[in-house]
């Protein structure tokens, strides 16, 4: 108790004082393995040896009497009484930590770049595995694959959690390189026993502990309990987060269509693919590949049993609400198969959007994380890392959170009509649970949950006979006629059920239980088949609804529809199919044709006509759902297959290895300069003339993929290079604006050739109103919406555009927060972009390859933004003279000196006259 006392002295000094902590470079860097006793001053050596073992048997011996003992060898600690552990990872986030999982050896894993930090439990006897808690789980990990930090070296702010605003958030730390969160999830209301304003600790989402407890739940942790957390007898379970796919959604697809439509604003599928800040996410807020998809995910919850809400959550999660590289290349809403080693290369490539749909419901949910016979059945719910869907579906441990918190956002916007809908029950304990036929442990066992932790059931019925007290619940296995487990895809709401003993459940999540009542539906595809091949979809659903069904095929027609309205249903319903019979299909408007190797399609604008026997025809847009056999990875001429209504047509293509070398090569040489010349003041002649060369060889054939900083630094070479005959101007304005990139995106084209007077571009920044959509855009996607900016640029007087990006960067505006992340929207012909947006302390920067209208716009974090500030290379104070006003305000002036010495001249005269009078 006395060395607890001590800690908790410590700890508590360290949060109210400006104490320097202690580093790793405090601490000799040798071979020999230290033994260290630990204080947030200094440290004091027990003993130093030769092996781990040694040491580690000194170590045991004496952790009782020191304070935070810990071993020390070659630059880390091997072992130490309370620490954090940091798991590696890359830059690409392309390295996944492997661990055993403690209770039960299986193997798991995690990537840092989700998630640094978890508890520190345990390092084994030989010194080469550490053991740790994160998400939920107790893990082995290679050594080489973390770091321990004791809690005297803790190189910044850990994973916590916050209460704000009556809602729970989990902050989670994806680097200690910086002090921000970066991932901050909503979980929806906090548990009462958590308080406003607050942090607290918790690497399981369960048990919570104060911001100055952190030694205690390491404590714990390590002892196997929860005795000093604040919920020790009351464990936190989300309700979202541990829902089954095996439930419905309360809302209907019309509720979602007119989400997505009315609040998102979203009014088409992605045509063309704009990504500048690199993060595999298309630019364009307006487009969405979930566009006119709705119906499939309503289908296949009846079909396959996959709640069509947790299907969205899930997908807006993995592909940005549809915005992805995977969701446009490859139609892949879900990220099935984009393993971390190479997303692109790896993923699943889909033919159709509502393919993606169906194998995620048919194959993932109901055959693979809901099938008690397969290895990724942990759970039939998002879980965490000791169970549910999250353990074998993504290396993020808290994916299952994220997916979660969509859930949870979603059913908050539309008025929680899904939170508590169903009863859940959550096995807390270790050991596998029996699903029995009937409510007797004498009727067949149907299946085995696993014997993690944390597994959940939808508890539909409680239950008590001469045998005992049961639960009906749903049965996460689909059963036969017979009530039997055939791990067949289709489920049956009504006819899959088992029960449990009630004792096998340790927590409730007491729910409404409301009984819809079901009625069956068929769609008929007559001649035509659907996907299966079968030319019968039935399924069961709620009365009332209005159901959905894929399109049916049928060669040489095009479906039109039903042979009867959609609406809702109110008994047993059958639809016939309707087709239009085609005669032929071409192109009518041929897209973009030519490509660098490794690019992606760019649709817009590209239709075809089609035409029917009947003698009609009619003009359709092209999207991803229609073309196929194009494959970027392959230099050379290519055929792009395009399918409609059974028919095809096609169109020329080129991926040119050409432009891809060409680009490499710019892209090389930009570094290169940057490299080398970056720190000059001023250029030689000879530097002028190689950064010209440059210059000449961008405005051909065009500018690589660059990041902020690149621009800004062969911009400001550009500057030095021919600055002194192009002037480059941004205009007072009340924004204190400036800009990196003119140089760079404007082509020279004759500029340099100009001797009597300098071409002259000016930028003008200006707040302004906007077009509406910017505002509804921004207020549907949950922006603090502050002021809108007009910005255009000038060449000699005349409207000009750039060719290339630009980097304009402008004051926060009044009201801003120290904790909003900013961005900045743009609207062009219709359309809202999300830019690439940075920010400092006190101004706001965002890359744009267009003019026009901007929206500053900002979200409120738990992070501080106190980012030094910077000013991009071209401002007011440092503009170019503008050169044309000066001659202009000049002839002005003589003008009026010419005027004013007629006027005098005139006056003169008219004296003279007078005296001569």
């Amino acid at each position: 108790m006395l060395k607890k006392s001590l800690i908790f002295i410590l700890v508590f000094i360290l949060t109210i004082t400006d104490i320097e902590a202690l580093v790793l470079s405090d601490f000799p860097y040798d071979e020999m393995f230290h033994v260290y006793s630990l204080s947030y001053e200094d440290y004091e050596e027990i003993g130093s040896f030769n092996t781990y073992e040694e040491a580690d048997k000194v170590f045991t011996a004496n952790k009782d009497y020191y304070n935070n003992l810990a071993i020390f060898s070659n630059g880390y600690f091997y072992k130490a009484e309370y620490a954090i552990v940091a798991f590696n990872y890359t830059d690409k986030c392309d390295y996944n930590v492997e661990f055993i999982n403690d209770f039960d050896n299986e193997s798991n894993y995690t990537n840092g770049c989700y998630g640094i930090d978890g508890a520190y439990l345990d390092t084994n006897s030989k010194g080469t595995k550490v053991k740790f808690k994160l998400s939920g789980v107790d893990g082995w990990a290679d050594f080489k694959d973390v770091i321990i930090y004791p809690i005297q070296l803790l190189p910044g702010r850990l994973t916590k959690y916050k209460v704000i605003e009556g809602n729970l958030f989990h902050q989670i730390k994806h680097s200690f390189n910086n002090d921000y969160y970066s991932s901050i999830i909503n979980l929806g209301k906090a548990p009462d026993y958590l308080t406003e304003g607050l942090e607290y600790y918790s690497y399981d989402g369960h048990y919570f502990y104060n911001d100055d407890s952190l030694w205690l739940m390491l404590a714990d942790y390590q002892s196997g309990n929860f005795d000093n957390s604040l919920n020790w007898d009351n464990p936190y379970y989300n309700y979202y987060q541990y829902l089954s796919n095996r439930t419905l959604t309360a809302y209907s697809k019309e509720v979602i269509n007119d989400y997505l439509v009315n609040t998102l604003h979203i009014d088409g599928l992605l045509s063309e693919y704009k990504d500048y800040e690199g993060d595999s996410i298309n630019d364009n807020l307006t487009k969405s590949q979930f566009y006119k998809q709705i119906d499939s995910f309503y289908q296949y919850q009846y079909q396959y049993g996959a709640n069509a809400l947790m299907m969205i959550s899930l997908s807006m999660n993995e592909s940005a609400t549809g915005r992805s590289s995977l969701a446009f290349t490859r139609n892949n809403l879900f990220g099935h198969s984009a393993f971390d080693s190479d997303v692109e290369k790896n993923a699943s490539r889909y033919l159709t959007l509502s393919s993606s749909i169906y194998s995620h419901a048919r194959y993932y949910i109901s055959n693979s994380y809901c099938n008690p016979k397969k290895f990724q059945y942990k759970g039939c719910f998002f879980g965490n890392k000791s169970g549910g869907m999250n353990v074998s579906y993504a290396s993020d441990p808290y994916w299952g959170e994220k997916a979660a918190q969509n859930f949870y956002l979603l059913d908050s916007y539309f008025g929680l009509k899904d939170l508590n809908k169903y009863t859940v029950g959550i096995k807390s304990d270790f050991g596998s649970v029996n699903i029995y036929q009937d409510a007797s442990i004498n009727s067949p066992i149907l299946y085995k949950t696993t014997a993690q932790k944390d597994v959940s059931f939808i508890i539909l019925e409680a239950i008590s006979n001469e045998e005992g007290n049961f639960y009906k619940i749903q049965s996460d296995a689909t059963l036969n006629d017979d009530k039997l487990v055939d791990y067949e895809y289709y489920y049956d709401f009504n006819n899959d059920i088992g029960y449990i003993k009630q004792s096998d459940v340790q927590v409730i999540l007491k729910g409404n239980n409301v009984v819809d009542e079901m009625v069956k539906v068929t769609f008929d595809a007559q001649e035509g088949s659907f996907r299966d091949t079968t030319n019968l979809v039935s399924y069961y659903m709620e009365k009332g609804k209005i159901p959905s069904c894929e399109i049916p095929v049928l060669a040489n027609n095009l479906f039109v529809g039903w042979d009867k309205e959609l609406t809702d249903i109110e008994n047993d319903e059958t639809y016939y199919a309707v087709y239009k019979e085609v005669s032929s299909i071409e192109m009518k408007n041929i897209p973009l044709t030519q490509y660098e190797i490794k690019d992606r399609i760019n649709l817009t604008d590209g239709s075809i006509m089609v035409y029917f026997v009947d003698g009609s025809s009619e003009e359709v847009k092209l999207d991803t759902n229609m073309v196929s056999g194009y494959d970027f990875n392959v230099a050379g001429d290519q055929e792009v297959i395009v399918t409609y209504g059974g028919k095809t047509t096609s169109y020329q293509i080129n991926a040119s290895e050409e432009l891809d070398v060409v680009r490499n090569e710019i892209k090389e040489e930009i570094l290169s300069l940057i490299d080398e010349l970056g720190d000059k003041e001023t250029l030689t002649e000879d530097e002028k003339h190689r950064v010209l060369a440059l210059k000449t060889r961008i405005d051909e054939y065009m500018i690589p993929s660059l990041n902020q900083a690149r621009i800004r630094a062969i911009d400001r070479l550009f500057l030095l290079s021919f600055d002194e005959k192009i002037n480059y101007i941004v205009n007072k304005n009340d924004l204190d604006a400036s800009v990196s990139g003119l140089a760079l995106s404007i082509k020279l084209n004759d500029s340099l050739n100009k001797s009597f007077i300098k071409d002259t571009y000016k930028l003008k920044v200006v707040e302004s109103a906007v077009n509406n959509k910017l505002t509804q855009v921004a207020e549907g996607n949950n922006y603090t919406v502050f002021n809108g900016l007009q910005v255009s640029l000038e060449n000699n007087f005349e409207e000009a555009n750039i060719s290339g990006p630009i980097i304009i960067s402008v004051k926060k505006p009044q009201g801003a927060s120290e904790n909003q992340l900013f961005s900045v929207l743009y609207y062009n012909d219709g359309e809202v972009y999300d830019l690439y947006t940075t920010q400092t302390g006190n101004y706001i920067r965002f890359l744009t390859d267009g003019l026009g209208e901007f929206l500053i716009v900002a979200k409120n974090t738990t992070n501080t933004y106190d980012i030094e500030d910077e000013k991009e290379n071209i401002t007011v104070e440092n503009s170019d003279p503008d050169i044309l006003i000066l001659i202009i305000y000049g002839l002005i002036t003589v003008a009026g000196l010419l005027v004013l010495g007629l006027i005098i001249g005139k006056l003169k005269k008219h004296d003279q006259q007078k005296n001569i009078g």
